[in-house]
């Protein structure tokens, strides 16, 4: 039996000579790489040549290990705080593993578990051209477990047996509960009737699910998309819920019951089992999805489903979101990131009472802000609503809180310092890089939305010129940031300042032989350099290179193209400008994050299109590479996303492509329905929405057969499929979303990159993709993935699994995300060390892979 997922062990021995501490760590990443069919440029490398290169460098050079440079105290206390606050003990524990069988020598069970097997934090098939998996000489681990897997993220679970124990369960106890005649019991044996039909009718679906995986997979080796991760939440949904039907068995009889247990455990299993109906209906949707698709991709062509299908899509958005806001937040991802994503949500629902608000208003709202923490129920509702019907602005007001001054200051506590932390402006005069002329950014911003507010805007500490794309600023500059561990050679060119150094140094070293070109994430509208310096200043540290970080204008003030021209006008100013850098110009690589890593592919298509010499690599974390309007397994995930909501993607789109809904305030039948906070019941809800769908019906029925008469009306999208999605969506959001379908721009390959010729994607560097196996993107990086292998282009495909979209910022949330946030540093060790083989004299390095 082959396994869906599989979670890795392993034990990392830190350097005792540098004084720091032996770390056990449980984490679930597995390294995946794909294997090019051709390989001109000979960058295969043997264990020899990398072993000479170790050999040559200094101990105190800048590839000894990144842990025995790295302080990490300050991540440490930030967890241990969020653990004091979440009452768990400041340790990586062990994750369940969950396991799915899909052989086909054996129907009669759908899910087994499999053996455990010791293995590594990185796993790899046969690698060209890199050598990223050989592990570091501070890590010691059993060589028997490097041979390749054919898993990639799982749990160590035995699927069948809990399907069975549930249902077997939830059984007898509706018996029991039938039997009494209180109505605490009737209550407890109405649920769970519901809870026992949710079950039945998942689990035809999910078997079906389990057979059609190995269409959609990057390889055998590499199994991983938004198929696997739907039946693996809905799992850890029913491990949940049977862990409370246990404690209802134990607790059931007996007086007690009543006045102590019933209340709490019917709550609990109350919510559980509506996340269970509603995940019902999403893998539902899923498995039509699979018949649409054909089996051959996982993006569905939105226009080739019908119409009541993808309404069925609008309605889960609209009211099934509810279901994950509550006591299930966060469910799907590391138990110790769920405390971090209900006080997230909480301060969310708190910012909205007092989003342009007055201040007696605002501080009667944070008065009360504890409601939402005390009561699940009631945060529910409240984020639910906020999601659906709040606009871009307020998203982008509450992301870059992180960017406000005073959040800054804490953050010193948190953020190491570096000895150089520089912000200026460059341009405006074009770039001439040998016939190449780059001129400087000409995208003007949006006339409908002047500059409001300095919260918004994208303010780096420390800057000689404090602008941001929340402020007016000239058209013409971008905004960069500079950090490095030390000062280099040709830094002084900029010139540094006092200002600029956060540790006062005289020490000068060479110019370094890498150079990171980063840019931060955020959605498009939100966030900057700053607010990702949690962990590009122990990148910083870490790898002993210079890290120039773009901070771009952001949405909807500045639309696309805007974000995309001053990204790839910094990209020349960089390769132009290497010395004043600290730089020699030998190995360039450029990585993002989310929005980030889009640009990033973006940047590197227009070198490439341009003939400017391409970066060595690129690295591209969660990374969203299509925008245009599609449907596809992970992107039903965002529908229990706390961080990436559907309603969130929406908007970040929309105003990244200058793309605005009606402002008129609507008042219909469906708001009413969805909106009112006094209505406490979700089913209520529903069944309004319905009748409405039905009356709408009736009432256009005429038109529809007079407008489709040579035409299939079951995939037309005219006037009255927008009116039936605006009685689900209210009329707002759904000129909102008719605009988004019938626009053509997120089409774009400069927006949607999966979407790039072959002839352009065919010339690309080493790209190293990571992402997250619960996010809503891991089918954007498997589809990528995939056209890379076709076009046999070198690159990684590594799944994170267990944690949400975003890693990278929650070091300070939890101690093993700031362990494993080394991990990633780690990596990028290797991958530095990989690049400075390969890329031997830059003159040479060809500009197109055959």
């Amino acid at each position: 039996m082959s396994n869906l997922l599989n979670i890795r062990h392993y034990k990392s021995i830190v350097n005792p000579r540098r004084g720091s501490i032996a770390t056990i760590y449980n984490r679930s990443i597995q390294r995946m790489t794909t294997t090019p069919m051709s390989n001109p440029t000979n960058m295969d490398i043997t264990e020899e040549s990398t072993s000479k290169m170790d050999t040559n460098k200094s101990s105190d050079g800048p590839f000894r290990s990144i842990t025995d440079r790295l302080p990490i105290g300050p991540l440490a206390v930030a967890g241990r705080l969020m653990s004091c606050l979440s009452k768990q003990a400041p340790v990586v524990t062990a994750k369940r593993k969950y396991t799915l069988s899909t052989s086909n020598n054996d129907k009669s069970s759908l899910f087994k578990s499999s053996p455990n097997s010791p293995s590594t934090l990185m796993r790899s098939s046969t690698t060209t051209p890199s050598n990223l998996d050989r592990l570091s000489r501070t890590i010691r681990t059993s060589l028997a477990a490097l041979a390749p897997t054919p898993d990639t993220v799982g749990l160590d679970f035995n699927f069948d047996s809990t399907y069975t124990q549930l249902r077997e369960l939830a059984d007898t106890n509706c018996k029991y509960f039938s039997q009494q005649k209180t109505d605490v019991c009737r209550r407890f044996e109405h649920l769970l009737i519901q809870l026992l039909q949710s079950i039945d009718t998942s689990t035809p679906h999910i078997r079906y699910l389990t057979d059609n995986f190995h269409h959609f997979d990057y390889s055998p080796e590499i199994r991983a998309n938004g198929y696997r991760s739907l039946v693996v939440a809905h799992g850890q949904a029913c491990l949940r819920t049977l862990d409370i039907l246990r404690q209802v068995d134990t607790k059931r009889v007996g007086l007690l019951f009543n006045l102590m247990y019933s209340s709490r455990l019917f709550q609990d299993l109350e919510s559980w089992t509506k996340a269970l109906m509603a995940m019902q209906r999403i893998i539902a949707l899923a498995v039509k999805m699979v018949d649409y698709s054909k089996k051959t991709a996982l993006y569905v062509d939105a226009d080739h489903v019908p119409l009541d299908i993808e309404l069925d899509y609008f309605k889960m958005v609209a009211y099934d979101s509810e279901y994950f806001f509550g006591r299930t937040c966060g469910f799907q991802f590391a138990p110790s990131m769920q405390t971090m994503l209900t006080f997230l949500l909480a301060g969310l629902a708190t910012y909205y009472e007092t989003f342009n608000r007055s201040i007696p208003y605002a501080a009667a709202s944070l008065a009360t802000a504890p409601k939402y923490i005390l009561f699940p129920e009631h945060r529910a509702k409240k984020c639910a609503s906020i999601f659906r019907d709040s606009d871009y602005l307020f998203c982008k007001s509450f992301w870059n809180i992180v960017d406000h001054d005073y959040v800054k200051m804490g953050s010193r506590y948190i953020v190491p310092n570096v000895t150089v932390s520089k912000y200026f402006q460059i341009g405006p005069e074009p770039i001439e890089i040998g016939s190449t002329i780059i001129p400087p950014p000409t995208a003007t911003a949006n006339a409908d939305e002047e500059p409001k507010e300095r919260a918004a805007g994208n303010i780096g500490g420390g800057s000689d010129n404090p602008t941001g794309s929340g402020s007016e600023q000239p058209r013409q500059l971008v905004n960069i940031k500079l950090l490095s561990s030390e000062i280099r050679e040709g830094m002084n060119e900029l010139p540094l300042k006092k200002a600029d150094l956060e540790i006062a140094s005289t020490t000068i070293l060479p110019m370094s032989d890498h150079l990171l070109l980063h840019i931060h994430g955020g959605g498009f509208i939100a966030t900057s350099s700053s607010t990702h310096e949690i962990y590009l200043k122990p990148w910083a540290l870490g790898l002993e290179i210079p890290i120039v970080s773009i901070d771009y204008s952001l949405a909807p003030e500045y639309p696309y193209p805007r974000a995309i021209e001053e990204c790839f006008y910094a990209y020349a100013w960089v390769l132009k400008n290497a010395n004043k850098l600290g730089w020699n110009g030998k190995v360039l690589l450029l990585a993002g994050d989310s929005a980030g890593g889009n640009l990033v592919t973006i940047v590197t298509m227009k070198a490439i299109e341009a003939g400017l010499r391409k970066p060595e690599g690129i690295i591209c974390f969660y990374t969203p590479f299509m925008l245009g309007y599609s449907m596809s397994p992970s992107r039903l995930m965002a529908i229990m996303d706390p961080l990436l909501n559907t309603g969130f993607l929406w908007r970040c789109l929309a105003a990244y492509a200058g793309i605005k809904a009606d402002e008129e305030p609507v008042h219909d039948d469906l708001e009413s329905a969805a909106i009112d906070d006094r209505d406490n019941n979700p089913s209520e809800k529903r069944r309004k929405i319905e009748k409405i769908l039905t009356s709408a019906d009736a009432i256009v029925t005429d038109s529809t057969k007079s407008s489709t008469t040579n035409q299939n009306p079951e995939y037309i999208r005219d006037d009255t499929y927008y009116t039936r999605l605006g009685d689900i969506m209210g009329s707002r959001q759904a000129k909102l979303l008719r605009k988004l379908r019938e626009s053509t721009l997120p089409n774009n390959p400069y927006m949607s990159p999966l979407l790039a010729s072959d002839d352009v994607l065919r010339q690309f560097p080493t790209t190293y993709l990571v992402p997250c196996a619960r996010d809503p993107f891991i089918d954007d990086n498997v589809e990528f993935a995939r056209r890379l292998k076709k076009l046999k282009v070198p690159h990684h495909l590594t799944i994170v699994d267990e944690w949400p979209h975003g890693f990278l910022d929650f070091g300070f949330a939890a101690t093993d995300v700031a362990q494993y946030n080394i991990e990633i540093l780690n990596m990028l060790q290797k991958i530095l060390q990989q690049s400075f083989i390969n890329a031997g004299d830059v003159a040479e390095v060809p500009s197109r892979i055959d």
